[in-house]
């Protein structure tokens, strides 16, 4: 916002092509044009393939990605069960695939408005690097989680650590945090904190319909 002689104004900044196709949805105030721009930005989308369509075989890991329920993929990533996907997503959107990415359907309200109930939620396995403060699929040993009734659950992780006696570091206590405040975290001391595995983060979230 600028002041000059002949008032305020204000500057909404935006690409030209955009601007042209909220101004052609009628606009008249900047609260418009804001409202406009808003609905425009497009999500994600995914549509459900069958495992026997002739399509998989041709574009598994190109553009379709296999789909598992939440306690399946932990079974698998976690602990290399024998488990087949329930079927495949068409991930347009999702940017550049590869092997290590699947789907999940997310199960309960403690993510919310993060991920709602029914959402579909695309992970790569075997995540590199910090996972302090991401999304993550997290198997562990303690209490069962409140929306998959089972020791694996999609949250956001964080951690504390220290040094040990082998000039390494271990955790002293893991937390998988909800976003929703009507739930708890789940807090896991230095006793079950080695056990977390974390079986893949989040790379984006398909909203169901």
């Amino acid at each position: 916002m600028s002041a000059t002689r002949y008032g305020q104004w204000r500057y909404l900044f935006v690409q030209q092509q955009k601007l042209g196709a909220a101004l052609a949805a009628s606009v008249r105030t900047l609260a418009d044009l804001s409202d406009a721009l808003v609905r425009a930005r497009a999500e994600p989308q995914m549509s459900l393939i069958s495992i026997e369509d002739e399509r998989v075989k041709r574009e598994a890991f190109k553009s379709l990605l296999p789909i598992y329920t939440l306690k399946a993929a932990a079974g698998y990533f976690g602990n290399g069960e024998a488990v087949e996907p329930e079927g495949w997503v068409e991930a347009g959107g999702v940017g550049r695939i590869d092997e290590r990415m699947f789907v999940c359907r997310a199960v309960g309200r403690s993510m919310e408005p993060t991920i709602r109930d029914g959402d579909y939620l695309v992970f790569r396995a075997k995540p590199a690097g910090t996972r302090q403060g991401k999304i993550v699929l997290a198997q562990y040993r303690g209490p069962a989680d409140p929306d998959t009734g089972g020791a694996f659950t999609v949250k956001r992780y964080s951690s504390e650590k220290e040094a040990d006696d082998q000039a390494g570091w271990r955790h002293t206590r893991v937390t998988l945090s909800p976003t929703n405040p009507e739930y708890s975290p789940i807090i896991l001391s230095e006793r079950d904190a080695g056990s977390v595995q974390i079986l893949a983060e989040i790379v984006t979230v398909l909203r169901s319909t």
